[in-house]
């Protein structure tokens, strides 16, 4: 599907001294495109989907219009327009006439502002009438006269209101204010066009933003937040979490470029990874929301600008250009400083959030869906229906005492439920190794078995890599603690399991309850991500043709699955911190380990017993 109009946003440059002592006012500039307004004056024409449309004065005397161009020239923009004319009276029912005359009609439109700053308006100059295959010549007065009065004059009452758009920007301004509620506005007057030209990309515009300075207050160090304000913060991150999920996979399902739709996914996964982490800084005077946002907008912003704009009729409202207009006024807001800082909040986040999907936007981005939902899955490229896992049915667990005997000497169980809730420990590691690596192969084999999208001349990689990644995550174990109360295993981010994953980065994509609860789907769930790494970003990204090879897309695979998107090259950058550095080392050196002797350097992890 094709989005638009898409409006291009950039942000001004500002000058602004450290202290506000007056009301200061903002620019955020804001581009029409061209394709959209060839849309605009088309439908304002009357063209239809194959762009051609007729207007008529009388029964008599009316314009045939067709082949529409605009151009950007000298600021201004150049239109050219098929017309043929065709003039005549009324004579006993029977129009009398010379007949249909073709030409080409050619004016320039000079774009401005009405007088209450809501509107682009147009007015025409330099109309021409020339020939039909473009030269000069002179014309019948008839068809001056039905260009003129049909043809001009709609095209001068053609406007591009931006009223709603605006004042979507106004509330919500007020909404992200610092101490939103207050009976202080911050706008010092309603947001208003300021300017506008032509320019190549189309209508270039600046929103003018007027903002008050706060009052004048000594400063003093914040408090630090107290314990029902981190809460609320925390709530907050849910709610961004849940409307970056809403939002990005309402656009990436729209889109027909797989690139663009990828980029957008990779989006989500690092926001929400970073929002994981956000969760776990122990810093009462710190709120993390505001950075996430504004990082987040920041990274979001290029993508939209990469999305095509879509027939005018199908977005009167200029839904997508208020969006991302609006995200750029509270980004620029922003920088003016701590005093004017943007004050995320759950209900802001949901005003935003309408500006782009109107009546579509849930009422509330929380409580977090925790299951799988089959469009996220789909959007993955993933089967919408789960991972498929046949590795013997549910039983119920063994007794803790049982799993104090050799595992071997255990009632004959389905190979995952033999190792539901047991804790390796030196009695029983060899075994316990061979029954994780059985499943590991079972698992592994059923998922190659139901269509792997790996490229036959990569997929000698993958076995090693899924086994190499599991032993670098978890020591192949999914349970920790003593015998009779096992625990499954949490890293300090809430990456469970064997394969390690974040059910806070993946829900949706995974159930999260089911990553703890069964190890076999936490094996598939780690195999199903390993290959979208190694697919949709190592081997789309051409990985393997730079100097290493294919032992790359090993490399940046893991890369991706330890950190996220972003840190796929980090194995071949001179910049890679020494720590992630040391991390992508280890993994190697026990992937080729794997690969070349089949069995994991077993010491690193039970060498004292555990």
């Amino acid at each position: 599907m094709r989005f638009g109009p898409l409006l291009s946003i950039g942000l001004s440059a500002l000058l602004i001294s450290p202290v506000l002592k007056a009301d200061t006012e903002i620019k955020v500039p804001l581009v029409v495109d061209q394709p959209h307004l060839e849309r605009l004056l088309g439908g304002a024409l009357g063209l239809d989907e194959t762009g051609g449309g007729r207007l008529q004065a009388d029964g008599c005397n009316f314009a045939d219009l067709s082949d529409l161009r605009l151009e950007v020239t000298d600021q201004r923009l150049a239109l050219d327009l098929a017309l043929v004319a065709h003039s005549g009276v009324m004579v006993m029912n029977h129009c009398r006439g010379p007949g249909p005359v073709g030409s080409r009609l050619h004016l320039e439109l000079k774009p401005g502002i009405d007088a209450q700053g809501l509107a682009v308006v147009f007015r025409a100059e330099g109309a021409e009438l020339r020939r039909p295959d473009g030269s000069p010549g002179l014309l019948s007065r008839p068809s001056r006269i039905l260009a003129d009065s049909l043809v001009i004059r709609r095209i001068e009452r053609t406007i591009v209101d931006v009223s709603s758009v605006l004042m979507a920007i106004d509330d919500l301004i007020e909404e992200f204010k610092p101490g939103a509620g207050s009976a202080e506005a911050l706008l010092s007057e309603r947001v208003r066009l300021r300017q506008v030209t032509a320019e190549p990309e189309g209508l270039r515009a600046e929103i003018g933003i007027s903002v008050r300075p706060p009052p004048a207050i000594e400063p003093a160090p914040e408090p630090a937040l107290g314990a029902a304000e981190l809460v609320e913060w925390q709530r907050v991150e849910d709610e961004l979490d849940g409307f970056l999920t809403v939002l990005i996979a309402r656009l990436a399902a729209q889109v027909d470029n797989r690139d663009l739709q990828l980029d957008f996914l990779a989006l989500l996964l690092e926001t929400r990874q970073r929002i994981a982490e956000a969760l776990l800084v122990d810093d009462p005077a710190k709120d993390p929301v505001r950075a996430l946002f504004l990082d987040a907008w920041s990274s979001l912003k290029p993508l939209l600008s990469r999305l095509e704009p879509m027939d005018v009729l199908d977005d009167r409202d200029l839904r997508l250009a208020g969006f991302i207009a609006a995200g750029d006024a509270l980004t620029v807001l922003d920088a003016l400083g701590p005093e004017f800082g943007l004050e995320i909040s759950r209900d802001g986040l949901r005003r935003l959030a309408r500006l782009l999907l109107v009546g579509d936007a849930p009422v509330s981005f929380t409580p977090l869906p925790l299951s799988e939902d089959p469009a996220l899955r789909q959007l993955f490229g993933l089967d919408p229906d789960g991972p498929t896992i046949t590795i013997g049915p549910a039983m119920p667990s063994i007794p803790w005492w049982q799993r104090l005997l050799p595992l071997a000497q255990a009632s004959p169980v389905p190979l995952a439920e033999s190792l539901r809730g047991v804790v390796a420990s030196p009695t029983t590691l060899d075994e316990y190794l061979r029954l994780v690596a059985r499943l590991l192969d079972a698992v592994y084999a059923e998922h190659m078995e139901n269509g792997s999208r790996i490229p036959a001349e990569h997929r000698e990689l993958f076995r090693p890599l899924v086994q190499a990644t599991a032993w670098r995550e978890s020591c192949w174990r999914h349970y920790l603690g003593p015998a009779d109360q096992p625990r499954v295993i949490r890293s300090s981010v809430g990456a469970v399991g064997m394969m390690q994953i974040m059910g806070r980065v993946w829900r949706g994509v995974y159930d999260v309850k089911r990553l703890e609860a069964e190890i076999e789907y936490n094996i598939a769930a780690g195999i199903e991500i390993l290959e979208h790494y190694l697919v949709d970003y190592a081997i789309r990204r051409g990985e393997h043709q730079h100097p290493g090879g294919a032992d790359n897309l090993v490399r940046a695979t893991y890369a991706a699955y330890n950190g996220g998107p972003r840190h796929l090259s980090r194995h071949r950058r001179d910049d890679t911190p020494a720590s992630l550095r040391a991390i992508d080392e280890s993994f190697w050196s026990e992937f080729v380990q794997i690969r070349e002797e089949g069995w994991p350097p077993v010491a690193r992890c039970f060498s004292v017993g555990e």
